[in-house]
């Protein structure tokens, strides 16, 4: 490692040790580059997942406390429970990003190309569960659920809305 990296480093630490005595929280967008990296708050909760999610999936808490793929297409599948982006295969354990920047790959965008315009809203998708898409459901009976804002084509301000409106 070179000097002035190292200084920079040092100086990066200096800064969120700052934050840290100030109570302020800092996203750096930096330490989110590769796919399924992430910062933010995670919730560790529940007593299961089931098998079909894995890390960077959509996921919403169930009523028996399990961890499932979010889908817009039906109700009580994300429309109005806590979700998140789980950070690996067994979020119950590992937890479930819920607030917070997250580098997503283009797996689990669906539609939109595989990747997000900077800017754009994000929603829970209709079609492919727990995926991501930036066009807005618009089938009868799809859920509306604003998940995050995109900040770059891969990466995701995830921030849940509370409000859903059923199309």
């Amino acid at each position: 490692m070179d000097s002035r990296r190292l200084y920079n480093d040092i100086q990066l630490l200096k800064r969120r040790i700052v934050d840290l005595e100030m109570g302020e929280v800092r996203l750096e967008i930096d330490f989110v580059s590769g796919q399924g990296q992430f910062q933010g708050e995670l919730l560790v909760c529940g007593t299961g997942s089931h098998e079909e999610v894995s890390g960077s999936h959509l996921v919403f808490l169930d009523d028996t406390e399990n961890w499932r793929r979010a889908c817009a297409g039906n109700k009580n599948s994300g429309s109005a429970e806590l979700v998140g982006i789980a950070v690996s295969d067994q979020p119950h354990t590992n937890g479930v990003l819920v607030k917070g920047l997250f580098n997503i790959s283009s797996s689990y965008v669906s539609g939109s190309s595989g990747h997000f315009a900077t800017g754009s809203q994000v929603f829970i998708s209709p079609h492919t569960s727990g995926s991501l898409t930036t066009t807005l459901p618009s089938g009868s009976g799809e859920i509306v659920r604003v998940i995050g804002h995109a900040i770059n084509a891969t990466t995701l301000y995830v921030s849940p809305s509370p409000d859903n409106i059923e199309v």
